[in-house]
């Protein structure tokens, strides 16, 4: 048997028979299997509650019917809430994202609209700093440790226990050995990456489609990513305590310390005083309607609808028109303040993409969450169409309530049905270039400190 195959079947048996392998790929399937059930957990809650919205709607109605029985519709049109669903793509239960933050369902009224959009629960502060151990926190976060306990001891405790010397001096070839070694660690991780995606895919019942596969593509890339730069750190030459704590400690740095600095310098680059500014807007525009003349306020809602000009509108007493009127004013002051919100998300947004080009960690999370349709973007699609769902809503109501059509007279469910955001395929291409290059980077690095540090002498030539 050649001499080069024997030394690999030898290493692949002392790598594979470790306790580190065995202890370490069982703690991650064990992490995994707990992360699917977690990430299941928590979008089968949101779906859940997004399934019983139909009835909760159907049921508030026709007490609101009932108890408005008698008053006309502008009295009662105050009381109902009418709910919107934002629903997870077949992807969320794998990467979570921004689901556990912001509000998958939300109410609204046929009042100014601005203060209503960003109600949301309360949130446990700890699992908003911790993130929520989904199937992603385990590959972004869990895997680079596992590579690194798998990859830092390759050649340091050869060379602390002389054997190191044995091997150059009965091996024909350094560079097959050395080759050899990081082969067998590098197959042994791809093989447990996927293992553990499979059977991410089959728990969660991901679909056989194109983003599944981005999926994969981008945890493969992560992975090599975090494998070369074990290569680049034991390539040096150091002690096993040296490469253990250099790994560590770029770790720290990549997956904690940089996105905490740059989730700090995006808030600082992008302030968004819009968001005080909007609803102090909205309640100015309201409240001061209060004490002004009815005219000015009727005039701005006679601009966008005319079709209500011809319906009296008293000025020395309360009026439903009046008071819908002043509401829709209150939008129409805020509405600015508004666009420039959104905007200024959508640049944070752009801005945390680009961080990602300086760090492979944030653009792996950032790609995965645009395939699950979990990020910043897909929440303001959502909250665009909850302010266009909010304008059916009204103009569908506006007419009984100038017309004092009384309440029971009025078709309550029949109003436009809400138009759920669609799944969008976003390009996740800037990710994984940002990862490849790294990864590619990494890897020449590697090659010339184990160029420098261990073939100092030119390979045996062949008997």
């Amino acid at each position: 048997m050649n001499i080069h195959l024997k030394v690999l079947l030898l290493e692949i048996k002392n790598f594979l028979l470790g306790n580190t392998v065995l202890t370490g790929a069982a703690s991650l399937l064990l992490i995994g299997i707990y992360s699917f059930y977690h990430g299941h957990h928590v979008i089968n809650r949101q779906r859940q509650t997004i399934a019983s919205v139909p009835a909760v709607q159907k049921i508030h109605l026709q007490q609101i019917v009932e108890h408005g029985t008698g008053k006309a519709a502008g009295t009662t049109a105050y009381y109902p809430f009418f709910y919107t669903t934002h629903p997870a793509s077949p992807w969320a239960e794998f990467s979570i994202g921004q689901r556990d933050v912001n509000p998958f369902t939300l109410k609204v009224k046929m009042l100014a609209i601005e203060g209503q959009l960003y109600d949301s629960e309360l949130t446990n502060p700890l699992t908003l700093l911790a993130g929520n151990l989904d199937a992603s926190f385990v590959f972004l976060f869990l895997f680079p440790l596992l590579i690194i306990a798998f990859t830092y001891n390759a050649f340091s405790e050869e060379q602390e226990n002389g054997v190191w010397k044995m091997v150059r001096t009965t091996t024909r070839s350094i560079r097959a050995a050395i080759a050899g070694k990081l082969l067998v660690r590098l197959i042994t991780i791809l093989v447990i990456t996927l293992l553990v995606f499979a059977m991410a895919a089959i728990t969660l019942q991901l679909p056989v489609s194109l983003q599944t596969f981005k999926l994969l593509s981008v945890l493969m890339l992560y992975v090599l990513f975090w494998f070369m730069i074990s290569m680049m750190v034991v390539a040096l030459g150091k002690s096993s305590a040296f490469n253990a704590t250099a790994l560590v400690c770029i770790w720290i740095f990549l997956a904690i310390l940089f996105p905490g600095a740059a989730n700090i310098w995006v808030n600082n680059s992008i302030p968004v005083p819009e968001a005080t500014e909007t609803a102090i807007r909205q309640r100015e525009g309201y409240h001061a309607k209060w004490d002004e003349p009815k005219k000015p306020t009727m005039e701005k809602f006679y601009a966008v609808y005319p079709q209500y000009r011809k319906y009296p509108v008293p000025d020395d007493s309360y009026s439903p028109g009046w008071y819908y009127a002043m509401q829709f004013s209150g939008d129409m002051e805020s509405a600015r303040s508004s666009e420039k919100l959104f905007d200024k998300l959508r640049q944070r947004q752009t801005l945390s993409e680009r961080m990602g080009g300086f760090n492979p960690v944030i653009a792996a999370q950032q790609s995965l969450n645009k395939i699950a349709n979990t990020d910043l973007t897909s929440h303001i699609r959502y909250l665009q169409s909850v302010k266009v769902h909010h304008r059916q809503i009204r103009e569908y109501f506006y007419p009984f309530i100038f017309e004092e059509t009384p309440t029971e007279s009025i078709d309550w469910a029949g109003y436009p049905a809400y138009e759920p955001v669609r799944y969008t395929d976003e390009s996740v291409r800037s990710g994984l270039l940002a990862i490849l290059c790294w990864a590619a980077g990494t890897l020449v690095i590697a090659l010339i400190l184990f160029q420098r540090n261990f073939i100092q002498i030119k390979d045996i030539p062949n008997a």
